[in-house]
């Protein structure tokens, strides 16, 4: 099958596992540079400007199926619409969208009613489809300046206090994707995938703890001071607001549940959280 992906934390090991198994894949990016792991699997390289549709037309063409994920830009309507209607003007046969948990016309968050208005248009196409819907990553804990406060302060801050969160491994999306897209039996489809626990930060905390055999603390801040030290960091005014609303949700309990989709796709459990951190050691150690 030719496959063509959007690159990213999901894209990337998607398009090489999809590589791995046979199937000719293109991986989408801002600019086509040296990369020995794609070179090495025959992953090709294509320009996929969000905002120029009819360069996301000449670079789906000729594919078969399609990985839709749109970058957290300001204009998130407007680029996963062009997307996605770039992809019916190229013949696209089956479309693979990664959304958000809770998506909906109603949501509670911005984030969460952006991701359903590009669904939306998805759907209209016409064209087979299936949604992924997750909660937060874990790979958001190598972000933020997590790595940097737990190597420097043995402390991680949030404004997420007690709240519980069925927190997902990016690498499970991606081989959840890898599954439906050269699988019949997903089309219309709309999957919750979690992982397989539901935990507070203050239990993250605990967990980095014991693997890295020193105290780390998780301390919880109000939204205000998440809100001035994402501003005082440099983070755009619209970004720093959809991530204080991701706090909030999570802090609310809103993305505590955990759902069996992954578990039941890939015949396996989903990552957990020790696996992750345990996978990524290097990067808190001091």
């Amino acid at each position: 099958m030719k496959i063509i992906v959007n690159s990213g934390n999901i894209g990337t090991p998607l398009a090489l596992e999809l590589a791995q198994t046979g199937h000719q894949v293109t991986l989408t990016v801002r600019m086509p540079k040296p990369n020995p792991a794609c070179d090495k699997l025959g992953v090709k390289q294509v320009p996929f400007d969000i905002n120029k549709p009819d360069s996301m037309v000449a670079a789906l063409a000729g594919h078969e199926a399609f990985f839709s994920l749109t970058p957290l830009v300001e204009n998130f309507i407007a680029a996963g619409t062009s997307a996605i209607l770039a992809a019916k003007k190229a013949g696209i046969l089956k479309i693979v969208r990664s959304s958000a948990q809770g998506a909906g016309p109603a949501a509670g968050i911005q984030l969460g009613r952006w991701h359903y208005a590009v669904e939306k248009v998805l759907e209209d196409t016409g064209i087979p489809f299936t949604v992924l819907r997750p909660p937060n990553f874990m790979q958001n804990y190598l972000g933020f300046g997590t790595p940097q406060t737990i190597k420097s302060q043995n402390a991680f801050y949030s404004a997420q206090g007690d709240g519980k969160v069925s927190q997902v491994d990016t690498r499970d999306i991606s081989a959840v994707a890898a599954h439906v897209l050269v699988e019949s039996g997903h089309e219309g489809k709309f999957y919750d995938l979690t992982g397989g626990e539901s935990f507070s930060n203050a239990e993250a905390a605990a967990v980095f703890s014991r693997l890295l055999g020193r105290q780390i603390q998780h301390v919880s801040i109000s939204d205000e001071q998440a809100r001035q030290a994402m501003l005082g960091a440099g983070t755009p005014v619209w970004l720093t607001n959809l991530i204080v609303e991701l706090g909030m949700i999570g802090r609310a309990g809103y993305l505590a549940a955990v759902k069996p989709d992954v578990e039941n796709i890939l015949k396996r459990k989903p990552i957990t959280f020790e696996q992750f951190v345990r996978d990524h050691l290097p990067v808190f150690r001091s």
